[in-house]
């Protein structure tokens, strides 16, 4: 089977694989992008917490419109975040 799989990957052919083999290379595709998903949301986290609101303020600082501030992302209870974090992300 694993033989079967990586020749999908390596040539690209799929019309000799039987009904099983294509469901088991669509299985490990899919916890592949699973992890792969997963990693990211690891990620965006790490990156949160690194852009706390505390990061855009200034000791002697004033709020101006249209600058950045502290932004809930989620729902009750989630830290803040700076707000323009998300689209640097």
């Amino acid at each position: 089977m694993i033989d079967t799989l990586q020749q999908v990957q390596e040539v690209g052919e799929v019309e000799d694989l039987t009904a099983s083999e294509l469901l088991s290379a669509l299985r490990e595709r899919r916890a592949t992008e699973n992890r792969a998903a997963a990693d990211q949301l690891d990620l965006a986290a790490r990156w949160a917490d690194l852009h706390p609101p505390e990061s855009i303020h200034s000791a002697a600082a004033f709020t101006v419109p249209g600058c950045e501030h502290e932004e809930p992302i989620a729902g009750e209870g989630c830290p803040l975040v700076a707000e323009f974090c998300v689209a640097e992300l």
